[in-house]
């Protein structure tokens, strides 16, 4: 007969967590107090109450193994996201990024990056918003938020590039376009620089 250690504890493997946890300490506390019963009762019990500690254990060390294997390809995807940006095949990664069907704090922080690249900026600060209510202890997250946030309230970027959807259609005209700069302030284009470098860096890019 084949070891199934999620059928010890009357599971199937699409259990979650909290359901595992749950029948582990039911079968748990109902082996313990059965286990003190005369004859062959108690020594059944306590024969199952191993078994169920053996297939907790079990079940445990495969899904972290498991979670182990999925964040070391979602570490990968990233990446690939991030040199795509690096190297300004911004569409490339938006496609890549789209592909993802989880959507954690790390999403939501590339996400930000590309909609800032493309100078979409409340769209990059809601992400970075979503980020760090995921995160709220993740420095990397917090700090760029704050920066984009001053850059927001210094009042020298164009109302016309303050857009509100979630996923805008179109870039829309350049702010400043026909004087040399981005924003139509060169101390702003500056600071604007400076903050999507050090974004990239702390994604390990490097810079941009």
């Amino acid at each position: 007969m084949i070891y199934n250690a999620y059928e010890i504890l009357g599971l199937t493997e699409s259990a979650t967590q909290e359901e595992i946890d749950a029948r582990y300490n039911e079968l748990k506390e109902q082996y313990r107090q059965d286990r003190f019963k005369p004859g062959d009762v108690g020594e059944e019990a306590s024969e199952k109450l191993q078994q169920l500690e053996v297939a907790y254990r079990d079940i445990m060390t495969e899904r972290q193994e498991q979670q182990q294997a999925q964040d070391t390809r979602d570490d990968s995807d990233y990446t690939l996201v991030q040199q795509l940006i690096t190297d300004g095949k911004l569409d490339e990664a938006q496609a890549k990024l789209d592909e993802r069907v989880t959507r954690d704090a790390e999403w939501h922080y590339i996400q930000s990056i590309l909609f800032y690249k493309r100078n979409w900026f409340l769209e990059s600060k809601r992400q970075l918003e979503l980020a760090c209510e995921m995160e709220p202890n993740n420095e990397r997250y917090k700090q760029s938020l704050e920066k984009l946030t001053k850059i927001l309230a210094s009042n020298t970027i164009s109302p016309d590039q303050l857009r509100s959807s979630s996923r805008p259609v179109d870039e829309g005209p350049r702010v400043g376009a026909g004087n040399g700069t981005c924003t139509g302030s060169t101390c702003t284009d500056c600071l604007l620089c400076n903050m999507c470098c050090n974004c990239c860096q702390c994604m390990g890019g490097g810079g941009c």
